[in-house]
This record gives structure tokens, C-alpha cells and sequence, in this order.
């Protein structure tokens, strides 16, 4: 096996290893996608009148029948796993089950784990592009030092929107795209916003550059995005009576609605007060993760300073995030409801890594800081308790808090072994996590002076 592949390899599950294990309580996110997960394999419908007892306030409702109001792909890719869960003789997601829910588990594992996982390999590879003596410590701090690393450990659709968006932007990097490339990229995005509604902005975002990269071949990017389009324009129809309308026009957050909410009803007028708290509250990027802060000053001296494919991936990046953060600019819960941060943010948060690795070449010691504070803090949210609830206040403290009190999240080895399970956790951890670093030292081409990619300043 190549050194290259097998540090890949050892990436994805040291990634897999420390999030993969992870069974936090069940909430009402979870609820709405597992419930939907079930009465598509137990009772044939998107209907979730049947589960009423399971499901929270996360739910549209429309005509009197109750719908999930998260976007639909991860709940329907979860049925095969569903059904292979119930016929080992798991249990039915009709079960209330707060704690030690294998179902909701097993879902979280292959749809927010997995995925993390996989967008950390994705991450090196465009952080490759920047410098690749810092490709792998940069992957990691975003993976590990930003909100991906807890909804790595929950049952959202973010990681797996934020895997979709990166990948759809590493298809645009090659020296030539391809038309493949070019479908793929547009099929990528599609399911990001399947899985994700406010993805749709970042995915604007890379269709610029798939305009930028091929000029009058983009018709094929948008092609590519056409299925899921499809498929997705076909739920909504079913569930909410046209393809254009949304679960939020019948969301039932402050009660049964009486009629159908207007197309842009979720938004209000801009909050400036909304992003002075996603940046400055107890858990904002510059007090929870300020690694964050640094990918956006890296890839904005990236614009500055480099030219062709490294500066158009630099504005990529800063155009995501910045696209993405209309979303709590003009929400009432600039959080998200509860989340350990702004979590309408993290399908841009992946393509900051150019950013990190840019200030990680010439900022060493102080980037090792800023990386310090922003993983200790996303490790304690993980694994204790990540979902803040409330106006938002808390944030490093609360998570101490709870660590000093012991009040840990179950994972599948403490619900089999008690307390030894965290021993097994770590030491499963910590092996991977030394074979990576010995694969790294010895095996990395940055290391030993190969270049199999062309130097960044030679790009187009």
C-alpha cells in the first residue's frame, strides 16, 4: 500500500475512532429524522402520525398530518440500516427511548461519523493545495477544532452536507475538470442541500467556481444537480404540496399552524446583535473556537497574496462562510435552536482549512494555540453534553462543568462495559492516533522531498 493511502486510511479511522462510538441522548432533532427513517420502512409513508409519541416539536404539519421538517435525504438513506437494525432484533423507533438508543446510534454513527470521518481525508487533500508539510495537522484542527467535531457525534444532516459541499469543491481543483468531475461536483451539492436546506448558499458559492474553472461547460454542473433537484422537488410535493414549498412554511414550533406560512416566513429583518453572538457569546468562534477566526484571516491573505486555483478556492472559502451567515443574520435563533455553536455555518466551516494551513506555514506556534483552545473545548462538548438549550449563554464553562461533575455521554463501550468502556475509547484512540503520526513522519512526501502535486504558485 502507497504511504499516502495508508495515512489516508489511518485518518479516517482515528477521525471514526474518537467520534464513532458516541450515544447522546435522544433530542428533538433526532427524533424528527429517526421518526421519519421508520414510518418510511414500518408503515410505508413520510407520515409521522403513527410516531406522534416519539417525535418533539421538530415536525411540519400540514392538512392535520405530521411531517418531518429536516431535509429529507438522510433520513431515506437510513432505511436500509433501519431495517437491517430491526432484523437483528433492534428496537422500534416507535419505543421512546432517551438514553442508550442503539437505533438512534446506529443511524448516528454511519450518517454523522462516517461521514466526519471521510470529510477529514477530503480536507487533507485540499489542504494539500496550500502546503502540504501542514495538510494533515490543518485537517484535523478543523475536524477537531470547530462545531464538526460534536455533530460528528449526533444525528444532524450538517457533517454530511459539509462532507458534500467539500467534495464538490475538491472536484474543481484539478489541473483540467473534467465533465465528470463537473457532474459530480453538481450532483455533490445537490445533496447538500437534500440533506441540509441552508447548504443551497454554499452551493451557489461553488457553482461560481465551476463557472470560473470552465466557463461555457457549467451547463454540465448544473446537470448534475438535476436528480437530487428532482427527487427532492418530489418529497416536498408529497409532504407539502409543491416542489417549490418547504417543512418551515408548516412548522409547528409554536403549535399546530392554522395555515400555510409565506416562503420566507423563517426570515425577519437583519440582527446585527445575532452576529456579534455567533462571534463573541460563550460559544461564538472567537471564545469557543477562535480557529475559525484564523481560517478566515488565512484565506483572506491567501486572496491576497497567491494567484489562479489557490486564490479562487481562498475566495471560496470566505464566500461560503460569508454566504452562509445571511442565515442567522435574518433568523430569530442565530444557534439553531440548541447546538454547540452556529450550526447553519458548518456546511462552510470544511473550506477553511486553506485558510488554517495558510497561517499554520508561517504562524506555527501561535496557530498550535489557537488550535489548543478550540479543540480542548469542542472535545469537552462531545463528550459530555454539546447541545446548549436557552438563550444561548455557556459555552467552555458549562462543558468543564459537566466533565468535572462526570456527567459524560454514554458510547457504545460504556453502555457494554461501564466506566472500562472510556478505557477502551482511548486506548482505541490513542493507537490509531500514534500509528497516524508514525505513518506521517515516515511516510509523508512533503517529508521526503517528493512533489507529486505541481507547487502551488505554478497554478492556473
Amino acid at each position: 500500500m502507497k504511504p499516502e493511502t495508508r495515512s489516508r486510511l489511518l485518518l479516517f479511522f482515528f477521525v471514526l475512532s474518537i467520534v464513532g462510538p458516541f450515544a447522546h441522548i435522544y433530542r428533538a432533532q433526532q427524533a424528527s429524522r429517526y421518526a421519519l427513517t421508520a414510518s418510511i420502512w414500518e408503515n410505508q409513508t413520510i407520515v409521522l402520525d403513527e410516531l406522534e409519541e416519539v417525535v418533539a416539536i421538530d415536525v411540519a404539519v400540514r392538512e392535520g398530518r405530521m411531517y418531518s421538517d429536516k431535509a429529507p435525504l438522510q433520513p431515506i438513506l437510513g432505511v436500509p440500516l433501519y431495517a437491517a437494525y430491526r432484523a437483528v432484533g433492534g428496537e422500534s423507533a416507535a419505543v421512546l427511548r432517551i438514553n442508550e438508543n442503539l437505533g438512534v446510534w446506529w443511524q448516528t454513527f454511519w450518517f454523522a461519523g462516517v461521514p466526519l470521518a471521510a470529510l477529514a481525508v477530503v480536507l487533507l487533500l485540499i489542504a494539500q493545495r496550500i502546503d502540504r508539510k501542514v495538510a494533515l495537522p490543518a485537517a484535523l484542527s478543523i475536524i477537531a477544532g470547530t462545531i464538526l467535531l460534536p455533530f460528528g457525534a449526533l444525528l444532524f444532516g450538517h457533517v454530511l452536507a459539509a462532507l458534500f459541499i467539500a467534495g464538490a469543491v475538491a472536484l474543481l481543483l484539478g489541473e483540467e475538470v473534467t465533465t465528470l468531475n463537473l457532474v459530480g461536483s453538481g450532483a455533490l451539492v445537490g445533496a447538500a442541500v437534500s440533506a441540509e436546506y441552508p447548504a443551497v448558499l454554499a452551493g451557489v458559492v461553488v457553482g461560481l467556481l465551476a463557472l470560473w474553472r470552465v466557463r461555457s461547460r457549467v451547463y454540465w454542473f448544473v446537470l448534475g444537480g438535476v436528480p437530487l433537484a428532482i427527487l427532492l422537488g418530489i418529497y416536498h410535493t408529497l409532504a407539502f404540496g409543491s416542489p417549490l414549498s418547504h417543512p418551515y412554511r408548516y412548522s409547528a414550533f409554536a403549535g399546530v399552524p392554522t395555515e400555510q406560512k409565506s416562503f420566507l416566513d423563517p426570515f425577519g429583518s437583519a440582527r446585527l446583535d445575532n452576529v456579534m453572538d455567533i462571534f463573541f457569546a460563550g460559544r461564538g468562534f472567537f471564545v469557543a473556537t477562535p480557529i475559525v477566526i484564523m481560517g478566515l484571516f488565512g484565506a483572506a491573505w491567501l486572496v491576497w497574496r497567491r494567484q489562479g486555483r489557490d486564490r479562487a478556492l481562498a475566495l471560496t472559502s470566505l464566500a461560503a462562510f460569508v454566504a452562509l451567515l445571511a442565515v442567522p443574520l435574518f433568523w430569530g435563533n442565530p444557534w439553531g435552536g440548541s447546538s454547540p455553536g452556529p450550526r447553519y455555518l458548518t456546511p462552510a466551516l470544511p473550506l477553511l482549512v486553506v485558510g488554517v494551513a495558510a497561517v499554520w506555514a508561517f504562524r506555527p506556534v501561535l496557530t498550535r494555540a489557537v488550535v489548543a483552545v478550540s479543540v480542548v473545548t469542542m472535545m469537552l462538548a462531545t463528550i459530555t453534553d454539546p447541545l446548549i438549550t436557552g438563550d444561548g449563554r455557556g459555552g467552555f464553562g458549562r462543558w468543564l462543568r459537566l466533565a468535572r461533575d462526570g456527567e459524560f455521554a454514554d458510547t457504545i463501550f460504556t453502555i457494554g462495559l461501564g466506566g472500562w468502556g472510556w478505557l477502551v475509547h482511548i486506548a482505541l484512540t490513542v493507537g490509531l492516533g500514534v500509528l497516524l503520526y508514525r505513518s506521517r513522519r515516515r511516510g509523508d512526501p512533503a517529508r521526503t522531498g517528493r512533489h507529486p502535486l505541481p507547487r502551488p504558485e505554478s497554478s492556473s
